[in-house]
């Protein structure tokens, strides 16, 4: 089937880069810092070695990164609230890009001309009263492929492609589309999450509530964009409520308590497969600290 042995292949890369990072922090008073950080990173060149129906060896020359950060950190209302946020930007040169699947079931390694990204990031910890605890975040990831040339081949399954054709399909042959301006894979522009904790001594130890929760916005599964592999958002919660003393712990729980389904991965090789998230779960758990 893999259309017999593999003759040997030779496949060198190398690359030398200077990284740097420069900060500084600037406390404005006992309660709140600013900063800022500028950094240029760097990632090694890559080989992907997966011989499958592919015969060939696919490399990607090595990527740099140029990032700005600037933020502010604060301790507030005597030290009951913590809340930081920050803004960035980034500019990538020469990604490195994994392209999976297709109709050859390829892992084949290429090279965006450049990815820019920005966001924001805020979160925040308060502990208004003895016992109760909130935490929080929100973040806002933009990251967008910048390559009006770069191509990528697209599902062996039937999807609905809704990226610019660069080659139409053909028999047994998916088509090729454009992917310049597309959001990163598995990069969700807004992420939140929140959780909520309660303890109260009771007896010789305490009761405990806990509660944690965690939304994403869409994604798309690869580098093209089609309606299938992709998922419009995630939302999972938790609940926890136990009784601990000594060295002891008993407890009930619910995962994804409102039993949301949702994909979170696909494989677009020949089929419409997708891999989805856990299922609504309860249980009770006993727990011993020795």
């Amino acid at each position: 089937m893999g259309g017999g042995p593999v003759p040997e292949t030779t496949t060198r890369v190398k690359d030398s880069q200077l990284t740097w990072d420069v900060s500084a922090l600037q406390e404005v008073s006992p309660d709140v810092n600013v900063y800022a950080r500028v950094a240029k990173g760097y990632r090694a060149p890559a080989i992907q070695g997966r011989i499958l129906f592919d015969r060939q060896v696919s490399t990607a020359n090595s990527e740099r990164t140029m990032s700005y950060e600037a933020g502010i950190k604060t301790v507030l209302f005597d030290r009951k609230l913590r809340f930081n946020f920050d803004a960035y930007f980034f500019k990538t040169k020469d990604l490195q890009l994994s392209a999976v699947g297709g109709g050859t079931n390829a892992n084949l390694l290429l090279n965006a001309d450049a990815v820019k990204g920005h966001g924001l990031e805020a979160e925040f910890e308060a502990r208004p009263v003895t016992g109760l605890t909130f935490t929080g975040g929100v973040s806002l990831n933009i990251a967008k492929i910048r390559d009006s040339g770069l191509v990528v081949e697209t599902c062996g399954a039937p999807c609905t492609v809704l990226d610019p054709v660069a080659v139409p399909a053909a028999p047994f042959q998916p088509s090729i589309v454009y992917i310049d301006g597309n959001q990163l894979p598995q990069a969700p522009k807004w992420t939140i999450n929140f959780t909520a904790g309660y303890e109260h001594p009771v007896g010789p130890g305490s009761i405990y509530f806990y509660t944690d929760w965690y939304h994403r916005s869409k994604i798309q599964f690869f580098l093209y964009r089609s309606v299938e592999f992709s998922d419009d958002s995630l939302l999972e919660g938790g609940v926890r409520i136990g009784y601990k003393w000594d060295k002891f712990d008993v407890a009930g729980f619910v995962r994804n308590i409102t039993n949301d389904e949702s994909a979170v991965s696909g494989i677009d090789f020949n089929n419409l497969t997708a891999m989805v998230n856990e299922p609504r779960i309860w249980g009770v758990e006993f727990g011993v600290k020795f």
